[in-house]
């Protein structure tokens, strides 16, 4: 199958993925944010974000690194499956050992005994990394929706639900959680069986600790700019208030982070196989960063109009207080997908270095301005901490990798054109439709007619943005390798 099948046969695949999962996690946020209160939420936000502080060095990129290496040979996959076993062990044991620290730093009680639960995931991810990664560097999409698709509905369908209506409380996401990662686990197995062996050479040991060690930490580096907003609102204000932020959080992401990983997995495998084939790693980051800066830009600007029906629909109105910090993320949905694009295409080129710099740089800004808002104590000034670093976080993204990969400012406008084309007709048709049907409607009525406004501009603005997309090389790229692309964009003069 040649590159460019397998990218569309990914993205379908993932798209039947996204689908599932997101309309499933929308019904269970809802039924859930019902059932439980936000200090549930809160604990359970601050205990895993306690435990990122192991799991990225837990993980040790072993699944990117598999998917990096160039051919695998006899004993890779006993050498993987070593360091990854060995070293989730070796952060299963620090995370019992610190957990009573957590919860006296944090003054949660209960935070101490999540933690120690939620903490065995590190082995069950620890022998599921090799086979996630094996699927993802053969390109097996099918299989790996499927996955993912049967362990969330399993674990939040019917156990994580289950346990809320018999009032289990933070256990019951607890629970969810265990059992998708434990099914993840089982299945991918199932699915590549790969040999249970540990015989390998210190070399192969040597490139996963390398390339993983390196992918690790930046993973963490990211993970504390990621969450540092929410370790701070959890020592500052608590637990109700980090409950409410990460709702907020998980609203503005949810619409784009599926989608984009969709992306990611199929491209990541695919742009890794190309080596240091210019022109495909050029068409690759354009296509990517058309499609998915696009859609976030527009998705970010839609969450910020539609902010009050939003989480009255899904959450309740005992959530109200969310409502400004959401319309304030919405502004970070598009810079930190598109950030997220670029930062894949620097993994797939195995310049970790410029990558480790930028993010680095990003973590020392964002704590800078934590520190000059947090004495305010507002949930939503630490928002517009986290917005700012990320429009400075994809400015330098936009700089540095056009001139890595030799990219002209002409072309670097264009696609930024047609992301601001596409969000503004999706904005305004919402903003339109908003402001025609009023408080007249309820907020379920209102909702629904805003995200119908909303995809309607998003066509309108894909289809304005053509005229301009299509003077970009990797649109030419798709109309010569997939014809059927020039019947549905316009013709060059």
């Amino acid at each position: 199958m040649s590159k460019i099948k397998k990218l569309v046969s990914g993205v379908g695949w993932g798209t039947f993925s996204t689908i599932s999962i997101t309309g499933f996690q929308i019904v269970f946020m809802a039924v859930m944010a019902r059932l439980l209160d936000p200090v549930d939420f809160g604990l359970v936000a601050i205990a895993n974000v306690s435990l990122r502080f192991f799991s990225y060095f837990a993980q040790m990129g072993i699944a990117p690194a598999i998917i990096q290496k160039p051919k695998l040979e006899e004993g890779d996959i006993a050498a993987a499956l070593t360091v990854s076993l060995g070293i989730s062990s070796l952060f299963l044991g620090l995370a019992q050992v610190t957990a009573p620290l957590f919860e006296i730093f944090f003054q949660m009680t209960g935070l101490c005994s999540v933690i120690r639960v939620l903490s065995l995931n590190f082995i069950i991810g620890g022998f599921s990394a090799v086979s996630v990664g094996l699927m993802q560097r053969n390109t097996a999409f099918r299989a790996l929706s499927m996955v993912e698709v049967i362990s969330y509905i399993s674990g939040y369908g019917i156990v994580g639900l289950g346990a809320a209506f018999h009032e289990f409380g933070v256990w019951a996401l607890v629970a969810a959680f265990m059992t998708q990662t434990t099914l993840t686990a089982l299945l991918s197995y199932a699915v590549i069986r790969h040999p249970l062996s540990f015989r390998h050479s210190a070399e192969q040991r040597r490139h996963f600790f390398s390339y993983g060690g390196r992918y690790s930490v930046i993973g963490f580096i990211e993970f504390l700019t990621s969450n540092l907003d929410a370790l701070v609102l959890g020592k500052i204000l608590g637990a109700a208030p980090a409950g409410y932020y990460n709702r907020a959080l998980l609203l503005a992401n949810l619409p784009v982070q599926q989608p984009a990983n969709i992306l990611t997995k199929a491209l990541f495998p695919i742009m890794s196989s190309i080596g240091d084939q210019h022109d495909k790693q050029i068409i690759s980051l354009q296509l990517s960063t058309l499609l998915v800066g696009s859609y976030a830009f527009a998705v970010g600007a839609g969450i910020c109009i539609a902010a009050p029906d939003i989480v009255t629909v899904l959450l309740g109105r005992k959530w109200l207080d969310t409502i400004p910090i959401l319309e304030m993320l919405a502004w970070s949905v598009g810079p930190l997908y598109v950030s997220h694009v670029a930062g894949v295409t620097l993994d797939s080129m195995n310049k970790l270095s410029i990558k480790l710099r930028i993010q680095l740089s990003m973590l020392i800004l964002l704590i800078a301005l934590l520190l000059l808002v947090a004495p305010s104590g507002r949930a939503l000034d630490i928002a517009v901490a986290v917005v700012a670093t990320e429009w400075v976080r994809v400015f330098i993204m936009a700089v540095r990798l056009p001139q890595l990969l030799r990219i002209s400012v002409k072309e670097v406008a264009l696609i930024t054109l047609c992301i601001a084309i596409v969000a503004i007709s999706s904005g305004l048709m919402i903003l339109m439709i908003s402001e025609l049907i009023g408080q007249n409607f309820n907020s379920m009525a209102r909702l629904c007619a805003e995200i119908l406004a909303g995809a309607t501009g998003l066509l309108l603005g894909f289809l304005i943005a053509s005229y301009v997309a299509v003077r970009l090389p990797a649109i030419r790229f798709l109309i010569v390798r997939a014809p059927i692309f020039s019947k549905l964009l316009p013709k060059l003069a």
